[in-house]
């Protein structure tokens, strides 16, 4: 069950990317699948460790869904930015690891910073400390909005400028439906930090990208505007595939809450 949870919710990751890149690049079935092996890896590497193997059992399906969500999200950013060798000439903001807008040319530099960064996650990832009350949960939602602003202004703000408001977006967004993981959590079974960090860090992909990508309906930013579009079709039913997911997270939400058993 635990792998298949993971496949979905990589599956939900690769549905957003397509709909959003396929205008550029069109339907590339070599690389949809990409954030689902992604996914698929990742929990099995929770699993091969006993301690997090402990954390992550002892979460519910919906919990698992978001945890592996941004594992996924943190990790698949780091691989592109630091370990992937591909052209750049298409690209208005760098894919590769950029520092103040200046993509950094060195291979070897880029790999050395990337064993860093994803140890620096892993890392996270550990941190034991037990999130106990409502107030926690809100401050570790808030924070890890922040995290994951950082992230994006880092990249995008030296070629689209700081944009404050936009900054503010994902802390305040995780802050309002911080309750979520509140009333999701087994009192007798605290989430630990490290896995909350990640959770919502999902949670704020899963519902960040949607509005962006479904509701906004606005293309990719990272490739140069005067690229020639793609005729692309069937971008909706990437759409109702996304639905059906958010409909099976939400019932899972609901039976795993107590709003309905």
């Amino acid at each position: 069950m635990g792998f298949l949870v993971a496949a979905l919710s990589g599956l939900y990751t690769s549905l957003w990317g397509a709909f959003k890149d396929s205008p550029w690049e069109g339907f590339k079935p070599r690389t949809f699948p990409r954030s689902i092996l992604f996914s698929l890896v990742i929990f099995g590497g929770l699993q091969l460790v006993p301690t997090l193997r402990e954390r992550v059992d002892g979460l519910g399906l919906a919990q698992l869904f978001f945890l592996v969500m941004g594992l996924e999200r943190f990790l698949t950013e780091l691989y592109k930015g630091c370990f992937r060798t591909e052209p750049q000439e298409k690209y208005f903001v760098p894919s590769q690891l950029a520092i103040l807008g200046r993509p950094v040319r060195s291979r070897a530099l880029r790999i050395a910073a990337g064993v860093a960064l994803v140890s620096a996650v892993l890392g996270v990832l550990l941190i034991g400390r037990p999130v106990e009350g409502f107030w926690q949960y809100l401050l570790v939602a808030y924070g890890t909005g922040l995290l994951v602003s950082g992230g994006g202004a880092w990249k995008d703000a030296p070629f689209e400028g700081f944009l404050f408001l936009k900054f503010l977006r994902s802390g305040l967004a995780l802050a309002v439906v911080s309750p979520l993981f509140y009333w999701l959590r087994d009192p007798a079974e605290p989430v630990a930090l490290g896995i909350l960090i990640y959770m919502n860090g999902g949670l704020e992909r899963f519902l960040v990208e949607y509005y962006k990508t479904y509701i906004q309906r606005n293309m990719s930013g990272k490739f140069r505007p005067d690229l020639p579009r793609v005729e692309t079709r069937r971008r909706e039913e990437l759409h109702i595939l996304a639905w059906i997911l958010i409909l099976a997270v939400t019932v899972a939400i609901a039976f795993e809450s107590g709003a309905i058993g």
